[in-house]
């Protein structure tokens, strides 16, 4: 019954299904002509996204912006994106990795020890992410024409534990100064949860309910790198009326995961509920970005050694080694570049 339900659900009209689902999540119908609450944003992104917000959710392409705006030295090292993967393309890698999809979410898998996995097993987990469609069952239109890929990146382990993960939501509004708050996030795939705080590590004034996500009272230390963070997400959101920079602390050096556009495809529900109409004033309105796409077919990703491979052909990356950089140009406004 559950499943006749989703797929009626999932078979609706864009002009039913959007409704349908914020009515269910925010108890109103969204206001798609003049959005003024969070919400209301967010789903006006997924049902209308220009062109550069597939850019900025490809894994693989939102590297080169993330280099051209704070500098390659923040992202992840890497060792390979490819379109396939066989058992050989796991034979190519180092001994531990992270392999995670260019387009989906929540497929990732951290492989700690690669001898004590069964390759045939991974490579069709990967290959199951390259055929799914999640994103079509949430309607986050962006990430359908991101190309899709397997990316392998270093690990970034301390000791057996992935680090945490600290969100920076970051609001720009003309003639404001942005507004931050970021979610905490410890006991990544283990037991997670979740802590609010204001840019100066005070305890937000408010709640964020999430599915699948515990609130933690326990107030954890203030980050070192916290005024490194909060700079660098600030520059690479100035461009945007709203976007979630995800950052990783690893041996006291600052990463930059992903960045987000929609996060939650529209979920995130606040308590008390004033703060949706609060967050969505300081959500910059319109935004003015680029609608068509003027984006080029994908250049080799990465520097020599370190390529978009394409299905079937996967060599090992040269000497083993992760690489920081990334050349797939993308399409992003011109103030981005100047920044």
């Amino acid at each position: 019954m559950k499943k006749a339900i989703k797929r009626f659900f999932n078979s609706l009209p864009d002009p039913v299904f959007y409704q349908y689902k914020h009515l269910l999540l925010h108890r109103r119908f969204c206001n798609f002509r003049q959005p003024k609450r969070f919400s209301e944003k967010i789903f006006h992104r997924m049902r209308y996204p220009p062109a550069v917000f597939s850019t900025l959710a490809d894994k693989v392409a939102a590297r080169d912006y993330i280099a051209q705006a704070i500098g390659p030295q923040y992202l992840v090292p890497a060792f390979l994106a490819t379109e396939s993967v066989t058992p050989e393309t796991i034979a190519s890698l180092p001994s531990s990795f992270v392999m995670k999809s260019s387009n989906g979410f929540g497929q990732v898998k951290i492989v700690r020890d690669k001898s004590t996995e069964d390759p045939v097993a991974l490579a069709e987990l990967a290959n199951d992410w390259l055929a799914s469609r999640a994103a079509s069952r949430s309607r986050e239109k962006h990430y359908l024409p991101i190309p899709p890929r397997i990316i392998f990146e270093q690990p970034l382990l301390d000791g057996d534990e992935a680090p945490d993960d600290y969100k920076f939501n970051v609001f720009n509004s003309p003639g404001q100064e942005p507004f931050v708050f970021i979610q905490h996030m410890h006991g990544r795939f283990r037991d997670l949860e979740q802590q609010l705080y204001m840019e100066d590590w005070s305890p937000a004034p408010f709640k964020l309910e999430l599915a699948l996500l515990r609130e933690s009272d326990h107030r954890s230390e203030k980050p070192e790198a916290l005024a490194e963070m909060l700079a660098l997400a600030k520059k690479l959101a100035s461009p945007f009326g709203y976007l979630r920079v995800d950052f990783y602390v690893h041996q006291g050096r600052v990463y930059v995961g992903e960045l987000t556009v929609t996060p939650g495809a529209g979920s995130y529900i606040f308590a008390p509920r004033t703060w949706e109409r609060y967050l969505g004033d300081r959500f910059g309105w319109p935004e003015n970005l680029p609608v068509d796409d003027p984006t080029p077919a994908p250049a080799p990703f990465g520097p020599p050694g370190l390529r978009t491979v394409p299905a079937g052909d996967c060599p090992a990356p040269r000497d083993g080694r992760a690489q920081p950089g990334a050349r797939r140009p993308g399409a992003l406004p011109d103030r981005i570049t100047r920044s």
